[in-house]
C-alpha cells in the first residue's frame, strides 16, 4: 500500500501477529503479535492488551486497545512511539482518525485510515480555514505511519455509534 509521505508499506498477515514492513530504504518493520489465546474474530484476534506484544524495530510499542463495545469510543486503540501518544479513534463505520493525543482536538488529526479488502488506505489531512484561522494539520513521523497502518490492519477500522446500534436493535423488533 502507498503512504504517500514515506513509501509503499507491505502488510503480512500470520495466524498470531501481524507485519508492517517498509518497502524503501530505510526498511522498518513493526509487528503486533497476540501471545494469548484468540478471543475475537478479527485480524489479530484479541484486544486484551495483555495479551498483545507490539514491537518496532525492537523496541516495545504499548497498546491500549479499547473493548470495542457500543460507542465509538470504545473501538479506539492507544499506542506509544518513543514518549509520544497516538490514537486510532473511529469517526465513521469504516473509518479511524489518526490522531496526535488522546481526543481530537480538531487540530491534531494526521489523516484518516480505512481497512479495505487491499489493505489500508490513508487519507492525509489538509490544512484548512475555520473562522478567520488558518489550520494546518501535524504531519506525522515515519514510524508514525507505519505503527499506525499496523494498528489499522490488526484491529480494524471504524466503529459502531449508538445510535447505529439502537437503530439495529428497534429495526430487528420491528415487522
Amino acid at each position: 500500500m502507498e503512504t504517500h509521505l514515506f513509501g509503499d508499506i507491505e502488510l503480512t498477515y500470520r495466524d498470531s501477529a501481524i507485519v508492517a514492513t517498509y518497502t524503501v530504504e530505510p526498511s522498518t518493520e513493526v509487528s503486533i503479535t497476540r501471545t494469548g489465546k484468540r478471543s475475537r474474530n478479527s485480524p489479530i484476534g484479541t484486544r486484551d492488551e495483555s495479551a498483545l506484544q507490539a514491537v518496532l524495530d525492537g523496541r516495545d510499542v504499548p497498546l491500549s486497545p479499547g473493548r470495542a463495545r457500543l460507542s465509538k469510543r470504545t473501538y479506539r486503540v492507544g499506542f506509544e512511539i518513543d514518549g509520544r501518544v497516538l490514537t486510532l479513534a473511529a469517526r465513521t463505520l469504516t473509518d479511524s482518525r489518526l490522531l496526535d493525543g488522546t481526543s481530537d482536538t480538531g487540530e491534531n488529526c494526521f489523516g484518516e485510515l480505512t481497512r479495505t479488502h487491499d489493505g489500508i488506505e490513508i487519507t492525509w489531512a489538509v490544512p484548512f480555514r475555520f473562522m478567520t484561522r488558518s489550520i494546518e494539520p501535524p504531519i506525522p513521523t515515519r514510524d508514525d505511519v507505519l505503527v499506525a497502518v499496523c494498528v489499522a490492519a490488526a484491529f480494524g477500522t471504524g466503529g459502531l455509534s449508538v445510535a447505529t446500534v439502537v437503530m439495529g436493535f428497534v429495526d430487528a423488533l420491528l415487522p
